[in-house]
């Protein structure tokens, strides 16, 4: 099994590994725990990921000690209850876990006399978590009125591109590729992407600017091929006739593999499929012009803003609403007020780390950043629910942690929410049914809950984007969804002996988690990579034509 996770494993496992990282693994457990890493491969992986893990937790809990007066930071990250093992194991463990690992395993092999085959087999150094790699060499950087082809062949900002084709029905996009250089396409057109240094324009109208640094790249026409030499030039073609001019600068280009020709800026040529080049009026195309598509799309966001304050005030009404936090506060203040009306005050959030960022409309919007292990708003909800509806405009940069949190009910008592993100991508929404009977897959751990998955919804070429995440809990019609930008994405009956009626959040946070009942850092440090500048949560479940009318009025226009 490739894939197993930490919950996959038996109850005793866990408590071994729980035991192993926190350096309070009694020696007959660590020769029990040594016979099964040496039987299953899977259960030595498990093992690695979680001390690396660990390892670089415990990094970032260090970085971050001059903010050691948090008080909930200082509590997620003292060691308790620390025994030393006879062989040293736990106490060496922070400082190298690598050599951890090996010298784990190395134990086991020379009090089993395993042959050498195997010493050569499981004692290899430690593989953290493998480093993701975005993907592609190009990203679409704005859009202005875009229409696509169809539905898969939209792309929305942020979006990372590869070696792939782009049908732009109508508007402006604008393709910022990794090498520098900068692509204005506007539609109908079809372009497909090469590399970092080249791309081609099957139909439609392109300008290129290309900086110093992007010099030499290549697009293609219908049998022509233009080299940039450091400028600014557009290009139409148009039923296997290209038309070009030469803004600024100059280019190089060759037409059906005639003479390589040399343009300056002001001069325009017509490259029919045909036949040879000539000559053209300058000014016969209107190409997308860079600077003004900025402009325009700045007055289009101040609109879009604009039409969102309107949805924040009316939906500040709305009598479902129990707390809804806008991440818009005063300079330097550590409270976050909940804009629901009534305003309640007991509602504010105190801001404990988390730091101002960007939201979604830069310069009109904020947003909380979490990047800090001790990062959070802190919130008390009180009272009692039928229903919940969690809502939030998200930008995740990474999923770190196994378990990333987007709002989460301290004490995990009777009632209580968590909503999080696992590392895999999927969406989880759990409520404890009761904190006092122990679950029966874990007897000795954890308490009595069901954790209701999405498929996985973020990927690491999402990074950077924002996207509306809403999970719905649903007592009477015993139900959970999930949904993402307004669609929902999946569902799940609530079984009999998961079923709570009477909800409840008390003290809770946002983008961490207060009160942890494990203290390994893997499991405790649930901060989320990213940015959140729009929760709220409902004393309702919302149907799926509401959520998507609350995305549709809460987002920013592409």
């Amino acid at each position: 099994m490739s894939d197993l996770h930490f919950e996959d494993l038996s109850e005793q496992e866990q408590e071994w590994i729980d035991a192993l990282l926190d350096g309070t693994l009694d020696e007959k457990s660590f020769a029990e725990l040594q016979e099964q890493m040496l039987q299953r491969p899977e259960l030595r992986r498990v093992v690695r990921r979680s001390m690396a893990l660990q390892h670089d937790l415990q990094e970032q809990a260090e970085a971050d000690a001059d903010h050691a007066m948090d008080p909930w930071l200082a509590e997620e990250m003292s060691p308790k209850n620390v025994v030393s093992l006879s062989s040293g194991f736990g106490a060496h463990l922070p400082l190298a876990i690598a050599a951890g690992v090996a010298f784990l395993l190395g134990l086991a092999i020379m009090h089993f006399g395993r042959p050498e085959p195997v010493v050569n087999q499981v004692a290899a150094p430690v593989e953290a978590k493998p480093e993701a790699e975005a993907k592609g060499f190009a990203v679409v950087e704005k859009l202005f009125d875009a229409e696509w082809n169809d539905e898969g062949d939209a792309r929305r900002e942020g979006d990372n591109l590869g070696d792939e084709v782009l049908r732009l029905k109508s508007g402006v996009a604008e393709i910022q590729f990794y090498s520098g250089a900068t692509m204005m396409v506007q539609g109908p057109a079809e372009i497909a992407l090469v590399s970092a240094w080249e791309a081609s324009c099957r139909e439609g109208v392109v300008r290129m600017r290309v900086p110093p640094a992007a010099r030499g790249f290549k697009l293609h026409g219908p049998d022509t091929e233009f080299i940039d030499l450091g400028t600014e030039f557009g290009l139409e073609v148009r039923e296997g006739r290209a038309h070009v001019e030469v803004i600024d600068g100059e280019i190089s280009f060759r037409h059906r593999n005639g003479q390589e020709r040399i343009v300056k800026k002001g001069a325009a040529w017509g490259l029919p499929g045909d036949g040879g080049e000539t000559p053209e009026t300058i000014g016969r195309v209107s190409f997308p012009d860079i600077d003004n598509f900025n402009s325009l799309a700045r007055g289009r966001q101040r609109t879009d803003f604009e039409r969102w304050v309107n949805h924040r005030n009316s939906f500040a009404r709305d009598e479902r609403v129990i707390a809804y936090y806008t991440f818009d506060r005063p300079q330097k203040s550590a409270l976050l007020a909940s804009i629901a009306e009534p305003r309640n005050t007991e509602l504010d959030g105190a801001v404990v780390l988390a730091e101002t960022a960007a939201g979604r409309w830069p310069g009109m919007k904020q947003a909380l950043e979490f990047r800090r292990p001790g990062a959070r708003v802190r919130v008390r909800i009180p009272g009692e629910f039928s229903a919940f509806t969690f809502a939030a405009w998200v930008r995740v940069d990474s999923l770190d942690r196994r378990y990333n949190a987007l709002f989460m009910g301290d004490g995990y008592e009777n009632g209580e929410p968590h909503w999080q993100i696992r590392d895999d991508g999927k969406l989880m929404l759990s409520i404890m049914v009761d904190d006092q009977k122990r679950h029966p897959r874990y007897p000795n751990k954890s308490r009595y809950h069901h954790v209701y998955y999405s498929p996985p919804i973020w990927e690491l070429s999402q990074s950077g984007q924002w996207m509306h995440l809403v999970s719905v809990y649903d007592p009477k019609n015993k139900r959970v969804s999930h949904h993402v930008d307004g669609k929902r994405v999946s569902e799940e009956a609530i079984d009999p002996l998961f079923h709570v009626e009477t909800l409840r959040i008390g003290n809770g946070e946002i983008g961490n988690w207060g009160e942890p009942f494990r203290e390994t850092p893997w499991f405790a440090i649930r901060n989320l990579n990213g940015r959140i500048d729009e929760l709220a949560i409902l004393n309702a479940a919302m149907s799926d034509e509401e959520v998507r009318k609350l995305y549709e009025q809460s987002r920013s226009e592409r």
